[in-house]
């Protein structure tokens, strides 16, 4: 008996589509392509339930007779190449022929097609890669494709798709990629029937301040570098412009997004010394390299590029970066329309130019320099010493200041007694307080009956801010809020910008007051009570940021994810000097907690030493 057979192509199919469409945003990325490749001038994409419902693209490029509309739904069929010779002078983004036959495998695909020059198009029914129909139909010039009930017979693929904002910031990562390689070419983006993206024909800067917002036209520096090997172009954020999320940072070849961490390396490692500790520059570089010395074939999803020179390429990729920065620093720091002090006016002949002249006054230096007791050097105000000139008033301020040197003249200030000191309020302790001190900015020590305990102020700030806010999202009411004197406008990436419209309701409950101010920002108008203070901007791109590595690492629901991301966000930091009020703000909140023991994140808040645990440590008496 045969053990081995052929699968059906069907299951081939659906094989293949495993490989090819991951998510409803892959449909997305084949199609635009696909009308890209077809030389569309216009492309309008819209979305529904974040493409589980529906996904329609319609282009308005060259069409399909019958026979080729029919054909392209087969595995392997394309126009772009023609033998293997053909895959290292790729001039397309497509050309294996596989997307539309994964596709019509996995959803209920209708196309509609009209070559220029044809009076009537064609329209094709497909259901699990079974055409249902074939007929001629009146359409526009052009392509358009109809994606309905992605994974419908595939139900096991369907139930592991993510949230519709989840999935919608993916359509939106394909779509940004697509866009910004083809400012040549209008795009709009629907979804739910609202427009979110409206983009006109441009040039390449425009087009991304078109996606971004106007606030990048101050942002991006000219990057451009060529050679044998590869010419490089494209733009670089000031390093002010870097942001604490990542996200607005592209690289593309011959007009195709690839991922590069060898050029990532390239471009941060230019702007070391530069950047903020954790934060991640904005960059949208085009390299154009001779096809045949890349292989764009290595991944299914051909988001991955193998270069036959990257290391030449990465050293002109750096040098380029670096010459961008170097030209905005100079040009940022010289300002030719301030007038000179100097006097440039032409001397006689035979004259001497006139030296400039500095006016001050000799006697005003109302501190005198001389040695303290103990051969230390210090400044002290001598009652003897009064400045010449000066008025009475001040007179009167260098006396006071006399008689404050004078009384804490006896207060030793050795670097160890320094260390050592604690303010009046913190070293005094009441009558049955319990004594209490930080040690190293990073942990509290106090004792508890015979044992010694050592609090993570952060790990326990963590705890303490995440119960709290589980708590607060269980409430109807929202938390205490305190109104900002002036609102304030935030801008986003558009994915950022998507997430946080998403947990808008939750954020209220929390304590934020604010609102959508246009496609990619935000207006606050208050913050939570107890985060007042500290840069709105920043805070938030550090809630976002959290919030995604979470939905990266842990299968968390949205709230709960919410609460670990503010929680780690508005936490006491590592570092910080804490009062005397604050530390026991801490423990005593900590205890008052479900779970005292371990932060949000498993870490734990507090160690417990005994006496005996310390006998140990010091070795058994003899």
């Amino acid at each position: 008996m045969n053990r081995i057979h052929l699968l059906s192509e069907a299951v081939a199919n659906q094989i293949a589509a495993g490989e090819v469409i991951q998510r409803p945003a892959s449909v997305v990325k084949e199609l635009m392509e696909n009308a890209i490749d077809a030389g569309a001038t216009r492309v309008d994409v819209i979305v529904k339930d974040a493409g589980r419902t529906l996904i329609q693209v319609t282009d308005d490029g060259c069409g399909m007779g019958p026979e080729d509309a029919l054909l392209c739904f087969e595995r392997h069929a394309t126009s772009k190449i023609s033998s293997a010779e053909d895959l290292f002078s790729l001039q397309t983004k497509g050309f294996r022929g596989e997307a539309l036959a994964s596709i019509a495998s996995i959803a209920h695909v209708e196309l509609k097609t009209r070559p220029e020059g044809e009076a009537l198009g064609t329209r094709l029914l497909f259901e699990g890669a079974v055409c249902r129909e074939n007929a001629p139909c009146s359409c526009e010039k052009g392509t358009t494709f109809l994606v309905r009930n992605l994974f419908f017979n595939v139900p096991a693929r369907r139930q592991f798709l993510k949230s519709d904002s989840v999935e919608f910031n993916h359509i939106l990562d394909e779509f940004m990629r697509v866009v910004l390689v083809t400012p040549e070419v209008a795009f709009t983006l629907y979804h739910n029937d609202k427009q979110l993206y409206n983009l006109p024909k441009a040039v390449l800067k425009q087009r991304i301040v078109n996606v971004f917002g106007n606030s990048y036209k101050e942002k991006l520096l000219p990057v451009r570098q060529e050679s044998q090997v590869a010419r490089i172009e494209g733009f670089i954020g000031t390093p002010a412009a870097a942001r604490k999320t990542k996200g607005e940072q592209y690289l593309f070849v011959n007009q195709r997004y690839f991922k590069h961490p060898y050029f990532h390396h390239a471009i941060t490692s230019a702007l070391e010394e530069l950047l903020p500790a954790d934060h991640h520059p904005i960059y949208f570089i085009y390299f154009d390299v001779d096809p045949s010395k890349i292989d764009v074939n290595i991944h299914p999803t051909k988001i991955e590029v193998k270069f036959s020179e990257e290391k030449v390429i990465y050293s002109f990729l750096r040098a380029a970066v670096r010459h961008a920065i170097g030209s905005f620093n100079i040009s940022s720091h010289i300002e030719f329309d301030e007038p000179s002090p100097f006097d440039f006016s032409t001397v006689p002949t035979g004259g001497v130019p006139k030296p400039p002249v500095i006016s001050y006054n000799p006697d005003y230096n109302p501190f005198h320099s001389q040695k303290r007791d103990g051969s230390k050097k210090g400044y002290a105000i001598p009652a003897s010493h009064t400045p010449s000139g000066v008025s009475e008033p001040l007179q009167q301020i260098y006396a006071s200041l006399r008689d404050a040197h004078s009384e804490t003249e006896s207060v030793s200030d050795t670097p160890a007694q320094m260390e050592m000191a604690l303010p009046e309020e913190e070293s005094s302790q009441g009558k049955g307080e319990v004594p209490m001190f930080q040690w190293c900015c990073s942990h509290i020590v106090t004792c508890h009956e015979s044992s010694l305990l050592l609090i993570d102020q952060q790990a326990a700030s963590e705890r303490i801010l995440y119960e709290r806010i589980m708590g607060q999202l269980e409430k109807k009411e929202p938390a205490p809020m305190q109104q900002l004197l002036f609102p304030e406008s935030v801008t986003f990436s558009p994915q950022d910008a998507e997430t946080l419209r998403d947990m808008l309701a939750d954020i209220r409950k929390i304590g934020f007051d604010m609102e959508p101010f246009g496609r990619n920002a935000m207006i606050v108008h208050g913050v939570p009570s107890d985060m007042t203070g500290q840069p709105v901007q920043k805070l938030l791109e550090q809630l976002l940021e959290s919030f995604k590595c979470n939905l990266i690492s842990m299968r968390l629901g949205r709230r709960e994810n919410l609460a670990r991301s503010l929680a780690r966000t508005m936490a006491v930091r590592t570092g910080t000097v804490l009062s005397k009020t604050e530390m026991a703000a801490i423990m005593h909140d900590l205890f008052q907690c479900s779970l005292p023991s371990v932060s949000p994140e498993g870490r734990n808040t507090f160690v417990c030493l005994s006496l005996s645990d310390v006998r140990k440590m010091g070795g058994e008496r003899r």
